[in-house]
């Protein structure tokens, strides 16, 4: 069986198992600081979903080439920087939705505990970019923030909260 990483090219012995080989891919990328991020077994896309235990298990015997393609970590998010923005827009929005609420003395704090969750994407996304040295990153101010307004969440202080949110949280995330 043929495989192909970007332009390296080598041939596997035909009692490989498919599971074999995507380690030995994996590895590669790895080695050379990059994630898999796309493979084509004999010109069929291969998605995580397609990966499972019969997949791993199948023989290279059965199959003719398998073309996969690598990108650094970088690469992937400044490829997906305008969706990153949009989903950025949406917390915010959603944040802001919650300032209102709280400032009206919603005390339903349900929604804010969803909130949370994308919040804490976001703030893997902002970790996962550019970072300087010697300085704290923009993710570790978020969570300190984000601490505070926890503290506030456990004694129901909502007027805390949306001070918190409008301006320390919100003008972070949208930074």
């Amino acid at each position: 069986m043929n495989i192909q990483l970007d332009s390296e090219q080598w041939q596997v012995v035909s009692t490989a198992t498919l599971g074999d080989i995507l380690t030995d891919l994996s590895e590669r990328a790895h080695a050379q600081a990059r994630i898999v991020t796309t493979i084509m077994l004999d010109h069929r896309r291969i998605t995580d979903r397609d990966i499972d235990p019969s997949l791993l298990q199948e023989s290279s015997a059965n199959y003719r080439e398998l073309v996969a393609t690598s990108a650094t970590q970088q690469e992937i998010v400044e490829s997906a920087s305008s969706a990153i923005d949009r989903y950025r827009g949406l917390v915010v929005a959603e944040g802001t939705a919650l300032v209102s609420q709280f400032r009206m003395g919603a005390q339903d704090l349900s929604s804010f505990d969803v909130w949370l969750g994308k919040v804490a994407d976001v703030v893997e996304i902002i970790e996962n970019g550019s970072k300087q040295r010697g300085t704290n990153s923009p993710g570790q101010v978020i969570a300190r923030w984000i601490e505070e307004l926890l503290a506030a969440r456990h004694v129901h202080d909502t007027v805390r909260m949306a001070d918190l949110l409008e301006y320390e949280v919100l003008p972070r995330i949208s930074a």
